[in-house]
C-alpha cells in the first residue's frame, strides 16, 4: 500500500446553529437572486429588503459596478433529465459573470451562494429523485469558486423542502451572515444544521449477503478501455473473472499500414511521413490526431488481450455513452444479461470559471452525467447487482481549474445516494479517487503534489483498492474517498485588518441541562469553559488555526436569571504579533469575558506528567459536602489523593451536548474541561477551607481531547494567594501520564460568602 493512501467515507455531521457575523455586510448592500423563478426566490428578496438590501432579479448583474451577494436558487420539482444538467450550466455561468461584481471592493464580505432543496443533509439520504440529484453537483462549483476566489464567502445552502418557504428562506439568510467562513456546504431541515465530514470507519453494515462478483456476472463499463479504468477491471478480472462490455469512443479499426510494427513513441514521425505522402501538411494537431488514434487501438487491445489472459470473457463497443438511442442499440442483444455497470468515462478541459466557456463545461458534465444515464436506461436496472461510478476528489473538496469537472463529479455522489434508495438490493459506491500516478496528472502537477506532500496513487495501489471494494464486507460503501484524504488544492482566507463581529445567540445555551447542571445559589450560570469554547469555536469558523488562549477573563459572566442576555458579541481585533484581542459583550456593549488568541505557536513538547503514577486515590464526595455546585451532568471527580506537591484526582464522566456544538471544537469538550476547574475549586477547599470561582485562565495549552467516559486523570499545584485571588495551574493527563490539556495560572475569587450557595 503507498503510504498516505486509504479508504474514508463521507458522513453527515451535525452542526451548531450559525453565528452571525455582524459586520458581514455594511450600508445598502446589493444582491442579486438568480436561478428559478420561484416561491423560495421571492421569500428571500423579500427578507434580504427587510434588513436593509436592494434586490435585483435575474441570470447577469445590475448596471453597479459592484455586488455584495449573489444567490442561486434552484427549488422547482421538475422531471425533465435536462433541467438540472442546465441548472449547472447556469450556476456556472453566473459565477463566471458576477465575479468581477463581486470581487469589486465592497468594504465587507461578498458571497456566492447556491440554494437547493434536495432533502436537507445535501442529497446524502436519496430521498430526491435521480434527476434533482444532478443538482447535488453545486457544492463542486461553490467549493472551487472558493479556492480560486479566497476572498469570496462561498457556501451551498441544501434547505428541506419540507420546510415552510419562509422558515427556508430565514435559514438561508442565517448562512449568508454565517461566520463559519470556511464551511462551503450546509444543509439545512426540521432538525438542525448538517454537512459533510470524512471519516476512516465505513457506516455501519445494513444489508447481509452481499454478492460478490460471479464469472457468469456481465459488466458493462464506460472508459474501460484505456488508462485508469482499464487497469482497475483489469484487476476485477484477475480477482473474479466476470464478463466484461467495454464502451468507448474510438473506433477499433485494422491497424494502418504505415503504423504497423511502429513503436508508440515513433508514431508521430511515422504519422508526419505519411501526411507528407499524402500531399498534406503535417501540421501539430494532425499528427498527434493519427498517432493518438492509433495509440488509443492499441491500448484498448492491450486491455481486450489482458482481461481475456485473466479469464474473463471481453468484448468492445464503439459507442458514445452519452448517446442514450446509440447506447441502447449498443446494448440490446446483451441488456438481459448486464449484471453490473462500471462508470469510468470522463473528460477534462481545465480552466479557471473566470475563463470558463459553456460548450466546454457542457462536454465534461456529459460525459459524467449522460455518460452514466445511457447505460442505466439501456439495461434492465432490477437485474443489477454492482454501480460503481468513478467520482474524484476534485469534486469532493473542489479543485483549482476544474469547477465543471467538481460539479459532474459531485453529482455522481448524490445520484449514487439516490440510487442505493432506489434499488436497495443493488450495491452502488461512488468512489471518490485521489490523482493518479500517470493517468490525467501532467509531470509538473506530480511535482506540486510532491512539493505539498500529496502522494499520489501508483496503479497497482489504486486497483487493489478498486477491486476490494466488490468484497461482501464493502456493501454498504455508498460513497468512498480513496487516496489522501485531503484537497488537491486549498482556498486560503485572511480576516479583515479592522476586526471582526461575532454574534452567538444565548437562547440554546439558556434551555441546556449542562447549564442548568451548572447552577449557582439556585442561579444557573454559563460555565467558563463553555465561554472560552465559544470563542475558541469562532476562531476556527474563521479559519484561525491552533489559536492558543492567553488571559482569559470572566469579566461579568452570564446569569440565567430572568435578565440575561439574547446574545454575546463576539468582537476579535487583531494585536500586532500577537493574533487577536477577543471581547464578549453583551447588547448594551458591557463586556462580559475577554482573552487573547496567539496564533503561530510553535508546537511544544512537554514532559510527562510521570509522577501522577503510584498516587494512592480514595473515594470522595465534593459535590456532596459542599466544595462543589455542579449537578449529575457534571460530576465527573471520582477519587481524589495527594501526589508530590500536586492533588491528583481521577475523572470520569460522558460527554454532553451544549448547544449543538456551539461552545466547543473538535479537541475541546467545555463540558469536560469544566473538570479541571472544578479540580481547582477542589484544591481552595482543602488548601484554605474555602469555597470559590473561577475568574481567569492565564494561558490554555491543548494537546489531544480529553477522553468522553473515559477515565483521566487531573493534577493541581498548590494554590498562591496574591492580588485579591488565588492561582494554580491544572493539567488533565491520560492514564500514562500524558498531557491532554493544562490550564496554566488558573485564578479564583474565594470568600465565605459563596459558602451558601454551593449546596444543590
Amino acid at each position: 500500500m503507498t503510504p498516505g493512501i486509504g479508504r474514508t467515507h463521507p458522513y453527515v455531521a451535525a452542526l451548531p446553529p450559525p453565528a452571525e457575523r455582524v459586520d458581514a455586510f455594511g450600508g445598502r448592500p446589493v444582491a442579486l437572486l438568480a436561478g428559478e423563478d420561484c416561491p423560495l426566490r421571492h421569500e428571500l428578496g423579500q427578507a434580504l429588503r427587510q434588513r436593509g438590501w436592494e434586490v435585483h432579479h435575474g441570470q447577469r448583474p445590475p448596471e453597479e459596478s459592484r455586488l455584495d451577494a449573489v444567490l442561486a436558487v434552484h427549488d422547482a420539482n421538475q422531471s425533465d433529465p435536462g433541467y438540472a444538467f442546465d441548472g449547472l450550466v447556469h450556476a456556472l455561468a453566473l459565477a463566471r459573470d458576477t465575479q468581477p461584481a463581486l470581487r469589486a471592493d465592497s468594504g465587507g464580505r461578498s458571497a456566492f451562494l447556491t440554494v437547493t432543496r434536495l432533502d436537507g443533509r445535501l442529497g446524502t439520504t436519496g430521498t430526491a429523485s435521480r434527476t434533482r440529484s444532478v443538482l447535488g453537483g453545486l457544492p463542486g462549483l461553490v467549493k472551487t469558486l472558493g479556492i480560486e476566489a479566497p476572498e469570496l464567502f462561498c457556501r451551498a445552502v441544501d434547505v428541506s423542502p419540507g420546510m415552510d418557504d419562509g422558515d427556508a428562506a430565514a435559514a438561508v439568510l442565517a448562512e449568508l451572515y454565517s461566520a463559519e467562513e470556511r464551511l462551503p456546504q450546509v444543509g439545512v431541515d426540521e432538525w438542525g444544521r448538517w454537512t459533510l465530514r470524512l471519516g476512516e470507519q465505513p457506516p455501519p453494515p445494513t444489508r447481509s449477503g452481499t454478492r460478490e462478483p460471479e464469472p457468469d456476472d456481465l459488466f458493462v463499463v464506460t472508459g474501460g478501455g484505456r488508462g485508469v479504468t482499464a487497469t482497475c477491471v483489469t484487476e476485477l478480472a484477475r480477482r473474479y473473472r466476470p464478463g466484461f462490455l467495454l464502451l468507448g469512443r474510438t473506433p477499433l479499426e485494422e491497424e494502418p499500414e504505415w503504423a504497423r510494427s511502429v513503436p508508440d513513441e515513433r508514431l508521430k514521425e511515422a504519422a508526419a511521413t505519411e501526411i507528407r505522402n499524402r500531399g498534406d501538411k503535417p501540421t501539430p494537431r494532425a499528427v498527434d490526431s493519427a498517432a493518438g488514434r492509433v495509440r488509443a487501438q492499441r491500448e484498448i487491445r492491450a486491455t481486450l488481450d489482458g482481461l481475456r489472459e485473466a479469464g474473463s470473457s471481453a468484448e468492445y463497443l464503439a459507442v458514445d455513452a452519452t448517446d442514450a438511442e446509440a447506447t441502447t442499440r449498443a446494448l440490446r442483444p446483451y441488456s438481459e444479461r448486464v449484471t453490473g455497470l462500471i462508470h469510468g468515462a470522463g473528460v477534462l478541459t481545465d480552466r479557471l470559471i473566470a475563463d470558463k466557456d459553456e460548450a466546454e463545461a457542457r462536454r465534461v458534465l456529459a460525459a459524467k452525467l449522460d455518460g452514466l444515464e445511457g447505460p442505466l436506461t439501456a439495461v434492465d436496472r432490477s437485474r443489477l447487482r454492482h454501480v460503481v461510478l468513478f467520482s474524484s476528489v476534485a469534486g469532493f473538496f473542489g479543485n483549482r481549474g476544474q469547477s465543471d469537472y467538481a460539479m459532474a463529479n459531485e453529482a455522481l455522489n448524490r445520484i449514487a445516494w439516490s440510487l442505493r434508495e432506489d434499488s436497495p438490493e443493488t450495491v452502488v459506491t461512488s468512489i471518490n479517487w485521489g490523482a493518479w500516478a500517470g493517468g490525467m496528472v501532467t509531470p509538473e502537477l506530480e511535482r506540486m503534489f510532491a512539493e505539498r506532500g500529496v502522494p499520489l496513487i501508483q496503479p497497482e495501489t489504486g486497483a487493489a483498492l478498486f477491486a476490494e471494494q466488490f468484497a461482501a464486507e464493502r456493501g454498504d460503501d455508498t460513497v468512498v474517498v480513496v487516496g489522501p484524504n485531503t484537497p488537491l488544492s486549498a482556498p486560503s482566507s485572511e480576516l479583515p485588518a479592522e476586526g471582526v463581529t461575532v454574534r452567538r445567540a444565548l437562547e440554546e445555551a439558556a434551555r441546556s441541562e449542562v447549564v442548568a447542571d451548572h447552577t449557582v445559589g439556585g442561579t444557573p450560570v454559563l460555565p467558563a469553559t463553555a465561554a472560552l469554547g465559544a470563542m475558541l469555536r469562532i476562531a476556527d469558523d474563521l479559519g484561525i488555526e491552533d489559536a492558543e488562549p492567553h488571559e482569559f477573563r470572566v469579566l461579568k459572566g452570564v446569569s440565567f436569571d430572568g435578565a440575561a442576555p439574547e446574545h454575546l458579541d463576539f468582537r476579535m481585533e487583531p494585536e500586532e504579533s500577537t493574533g487577536f484581542v477577543v471581547t464578549a459583550s453583551d447588547p448594551a456593549g458591557r463586556p462580559r469575558y475577554r482573552a487573547v488568541l496567539r496564533t503561530g505557536v510553535a508546537a511544544r513538547a512537554d514532559t510527562p506528567e510521570r509522577e501522577v503514577t503510584g498516587v494512592v486515590l480514595s473515594d470522595a464526595a465534593p459535590y456532596a459536602d459542599g466544595t462543589l455546585f455542579h449537578g449529575p451532568l457534571l460530576r465527573g471527580i471520582r477519587q481524589l489523593g495527594e501526589g508530590p506537591e500536586k492533588l491528583v484526582s481521577r475523572c470520569r464522566l460522558p460527554d454532553h451536548d451544549l448547544a449543538r456544538g456551539a461552545y466547543g471544537t473538535a479537541n475541546y469538550s467545555p463540558v469536560l474541561a469544566d473538570l479541571l476547574l472544578q479540580a481547582a475549586l477542589v484544591r481552595i477547599r482543602e488548601q484554605h477551607g474555602l469555597a470559590s470561582l473561577p475568574s481567569g485562565i492565564g494561558a490554555v495549552e491543548r494537546f489531544s481531547p480529553l477522553p468522553d467516559d473515559s477515565d483521566f486523570l487531573v493534577t493541581v499545584t498548590p494554590a498562591d494567594q496574591a492580588a485579591g485571588c488565588y492561582r494554580c495551574t491544572v493539567t488533565a493527563v491520560d492514564p500514562t501520564g500524558r498531557v491532554l490539556l493544562r490550564f496554566r495560572d488558573v485564578e479564583l475569587v474565594a470568600n465565605a460568602a459563596l459558602e451558601g450557595k454551593f449546596f444543590q
